[in-house]
């Protein structure tokens, strides 16, 4: 396993991941740290990056470079805004940089910048067609792609910090509402922006999509602190706006669940957004944790992906966290196989639609995730873990839905409280749905408690009352099968049928 480090230079922050590395194959971020800074200082007066600031960034990154040599690490990928390219002094800058640290800058273009993004989103989201939004310190970018085609690009030179300075002086309401309005002029020519098709979905991205996101779970009393892939209506974005806009943000304003940085670009920040969303067809969004270091980390590691986008992003996602958290050997492939192979026999008895299927598939790669930390009620360390793991391709509610697929494998775990906090995103009928995933989950496990994998098939005969299970193996399996028939109560319980295992 090999390790990797990827610093971006912002014009309001520095950045440094680390990333351990299986080339070709997969990556996990284990750590980053996050440095405010003020690039843009007094830049307008001459088009020129300060003395005092450059030295702040050049001790910063010498830190920077003395924890990638801590680590080990040898390869390093150094990017820095476009918005770098109108200084007249970007040369001695990035040459000073370079002969202090030894850390080479490149220069992303608005086009490299939007490619990332693209990268990102496509590889860790399950929606065929969408529009994708990304709102920057200096730009907005927009990007409209079908079935992992791109379709269509538009960038304005129009950020939340230009867009600020833009109207500097107003009331927070009237630079939102002069900003929302500003920003439609620049893109009403984009009909496709705002006519978008019925079968495609708006992602956005950045940090001004996160703080909303933030703000909007914190109103709702969402029951889960997941920022990927949150899914918000029209009507909540306005609501955010509303009470942004009636706010006095200064300098030092800062909104709960905000930092101050991000504080102070959410009001033209949310301008940009609703002049986008409000003007065209759509009334949700959903919401992008992963950008531009993303897509930069999944070109690199995997370079597949520069030709075309992950075919599974759930499966790769799942082999991720089973690749760099679960101890190896694990079974965790065979007892999804093995849950399948009972979610397809007893269709007729469950008849649960496809959708269950990534429900099954969520907590059967992570149904022994708990023991990663104790082996005493690992049911309930597993619950937590699925419900704060980034794992793509799932909605909040498939991700609900999953944890309590895994923690039902023991009845005794269930609590109705626990059930009814997240009663805006699930219903009566999944409750159902995950009592009978749970059963097949603890068979499928049973059937491979010794991870021996001996059985590898299994054939269901439903006659009257009474389910047959026959194991088809390779070897002999006593045990397991003498664990699975511990399931046989469960199995009544939610199938209303005797089970016997053979």
């Amino acid at each position: 396993m090999e390790k990797l480090a990827i610093i971006e230079l912002d014009t309001t922050k520095l950045k440094l991941v680390f990333a351990d590395v299986i080339k070709n194959k997969s990556f996990l971020v284990y750590d980053h740290v996050d440095v405010p800074i003020n690039l843009m200082k007094d830049f307008n007066d001459e088009n020129i990056i300060k003395s005092t600031i450059i030295k702040e960034v050049v001790c910063i990154l010498s830190v920077f470079k003395k924890m990638i040599d801590s680590e080990g690490i040898t390869d390093v990928i150094c990017v820095a805004t476009s918005k770098i390219n109108e200084a007249k002094n970007q040369n001695g800058f990035l040459n000073e940089i370079f002969s202090i640290t030894n850390l080479k800058f490149n220069i992303l273009t608005p086009e490299q910048e939007i490619n990332y993004i693209y990268t990102a989103v496509i590889n860790s989201f399950n929606k065929p067609k969408a529009l994708i939004i990304s709102v920057s310190n200096y730009q907005t970018e927009l990007l409209l792609y079908n079935r992992r085609n791109i379709l269509n690009t538009c960038v304005i030179p129009y950020g939340s910090v230009n867009l600020a300075e833009k109207f500097n002086g107003l009331t927070t309401k009237e630079m939102m509402d002069n900003a929302k309005d500003f920003v439609y002029q620049q893109l009403k020519e984009n009909d496709w922006i705002f006519n978008l098709e019925d079968e495609y979905e708006i992602i956005g991205t950045g940090d001004v999509f996160l703080s909303l996101g933030e703000v909007s779970r914190r109103a709702r009393k969402y029951p889960l602190q997941v920022e990927h892939n949150y899914t918000m209506s029209t009507q909540d974005l306005n609501k955010v706006y509303d009470v942004v806009s009636n706010m006095e943000i200064t300098k030092n304003s800062k909104i709960k669940g905000v930092s101050q940085d991000n504080t102070k670009a959410m009001p033209t920040g949310l301008a940009i957004i609703s002049a986008i969303v409000n003007n065209g067809n759509k009334t949700e969004l959903s919401i992008s944790k992963n950008g531009l270091i993303n897509g930069i980390l999944l070109n690199t590691v995997i370079p597949l992906t520069l030709e075309k986008p992950i075919s599974d992003n759930l499966g790769y996602s799942l082999q991720v966290l089973n690749e760099f958290y679960d101890k190896k050997p694990n079974n965790a492939e065979h007892v999804y196989d093995l849950s399948m192979i009972l979610f397809k026999q007893l269709k007729v008895l469950h008849k649960l639609n496809r959708s269950y299927v990534r429900v099954l598939r969520v907590a059967s790669y992570m149904y022994a995730c708990g023991l990663r930390v104790t082996n005493d009620n690992p049911e309930k360390i597993s619950f937590n873990i699925i419900l704060n793991s980034n794992i793509y391709g799932v909605s909040h509610k498939e991700l609900v839905l999953g944890a309590f697929t895994s923690i039902l494998r023991d009845v005794d775990n269930f609590n109705l409280a626990d059930w009814i906090k997240y009663k805006d995103l699930v219903n009566e009928e999944d409750l159902d749905a995950v009592k009978k995933l749970s059963v097949i989950l603890q068979i499928a496990s049973s059937l491979d408690c010794t991870k021996f994998g001996n059985v590898v098939d299994i054939s269901c005969d439903i006659l009257g009352d009474s389910v047959i299970m026959k194991t088809i193996t390779k070897g002999e399996v006593p045990l397991e099968i003498r664990q699975a028939k511990l399931s046989s109560i469960d199995f009544k319980r939610a199938y209303n049928k005797n089970l016997e295992i053979l």
